[in-house]
């Protein structure tokens, strides 16, 4: 890697933690994770992961009770794409394109040795799997039946969830255990209950964390090595808020929006930015990943032997899971409805990543379920690059000005 392409690697981390950091907010506590993500970026020189998972859509739980660390890479990055160029057509969705870049990065992490497990969520994911394949990588490809509504589906997943285990244990040499799945299970089950914790307390409280700041938090997740630190140092960030929530009463005078679509990696926070300097509040994100916040393994699916126990977290894992490998993501739908209902959420924005078509099939029936319910939607379509940003602006601000108004009437309306 020449010192030039590193430099702008760099430069896009820092100016988007500089942009966060200087934000004005009271929280100490937020370093940490602003430090998770700086390390993650740019200090790999010396570091060989040993398991690496491409997206989110597999149950870390049991690779973490196989012995491994999951290292996530989840793309996110416009400098990384540089280091993919010759590696796929230019049009390839920039998430593949950076998840490739990461790992051909030069003087970067050491994926030698690695093991890649691959989630086939889409075509793009099938095409770097070949190209790693070629390239004599280690692969373990989890295929996820893309009807969920066939029990022989369930029942395919988790056969495919056991060789992913056992996969994984003989990469690393540990043995997979009852009581091993067990502790694994626990400590994601803290970790993601301290997620959620923190996401209810801070989601209406953009006077106290920006929204870019909430949404580092939950992105980090996917780059600490040590959940149990980060889980512990979440807590003192989500008492911290929580405290700051009790003595501040609550302003809020800007429309109050969601995004949802295409996932939002950081350091690409343009869209968020770009909302928060249009005049709205950015509330909430909804992506292929939110649900595994949400999933909490019964007690009854820890019960039985070891492959019993892998079967029953594969199985509430599949039932939950909101990829874009689905037909119809029948699971993200119930939870966006209840989310727009739950909450005073006023306008919706839909984010594709250009070269993502799979956001775009949903997008209609989530356009009716909002036009039901009385709420704008606002399709936006963008890549990695900065080029746009002018225009997105004042398109957003239309949006913006759209909201203002429509709450304008319905507060006449009232009286």
């Amino acid at each position: 890697m020449t010192d030039k392409s590193f430099d702008i690697f760099r430069s896009e981390y820092t100016r988007a933690l500089t942009r966060i950091s200087e934000q004005k907010m009271e929280l100490p506590e937020l370093k940490y994770f602003l430090d998770t993500q700086y390390l993650w970026a740019c200090c790999k020189a010396d570091h060989k992961p040993q398991t690496v998972v491409l997206g989110t859509g597999i149950p870390e739980e049991l690779v973490i009770a196989a012995g491994a660390v999951p290292y996530w890479l989840t793309g996110g990055s416009l400098g990384s794409i540089s280091w993919s160029d010759e590696l796929v057509p230019r049009d390839t969705d920039p998430v593949s394109r950076s998840v490739l870049g990461y790992i051909h990065q030069p003087d970067g992490a050491d994926f030698s040795g690695s093991l890649f497990i691959i989630p086939l969520v889409s075509d793009s994911m099938r095409k770097i799997a070949y190209l790693l394949s070629q390239q004599g990588r280690r692969l373990c490809l989890v295929d996820i039946p893309p009807q969920r509504e066939e029990k022989s589906s369930e029942r395919f997943f988790e056969r495919q969830m056991l060789q992913m285990t056992r996969a994984v244990s003989a990469h690393t040499g540990a043995r997979t255990t009852k009581r091993s799945l067990i502790s694994a299970v626990r400590q994601v089950t803290r970790a993601r209950a301290t997620l959620r914790e923190f996401l209810n307390i801070s989601s209406d409280r953009t006077d106290i964390i920006s929204p870019a700041a909430r949404m580092l938090v939950q992105d980090s997740y996917y780059r600490t090595s040590d959940l149990e630190g980060w889980t512990y140092s979440l807590r003192a960030l989500t008492a911290r808020t929580a405290g700051l929530a009790r003595r501040y009463a609550r302003m809020q005078n800007r429309p109050c929006v969601a995004v949802m679509g295409s996932p939002i990696v950081f350091p690409n926070y343009k869209i968020p930015f770009l909302i928060d300097e249009a005049g709205m509040d950015l509330t909430d994100t909804v992506d292929s990943s939110v649900l595994k916040q949400h999933l909490r393994h019964s007690s009854k699916a820890l019960r039985g032997t070891r492959d019993r126990i892998i079967r029953n977290i594969a199985s509430e894992w599949y039932s939950a899971d909101g990829s874009s490998a689905f037909v119809r993501s029948d699971t993200l739908y119930r939870y966006v409805s209840w989310l727009v209902q739950s909450k005073k959420i006023e306008g919706v924005v839909y984010h594709v990543l250009k070269g993502q078509i799979e956001p775009d099939f949903e997008l209609e029936r989530f356009e009716e379920l909002f036009s039901q319910l009385g709420i704008p939607v606002f399709r936006l379509e963008t890549d990695y690059q900065y080029q746009d940003i002018e225009q997105l602006r004042i398109r957003l601000e239309a949006f913006c000005e759209m909201l203002v108004q429509k709450r304008y009437k319905e507060v006449r309306k009232a009286k």
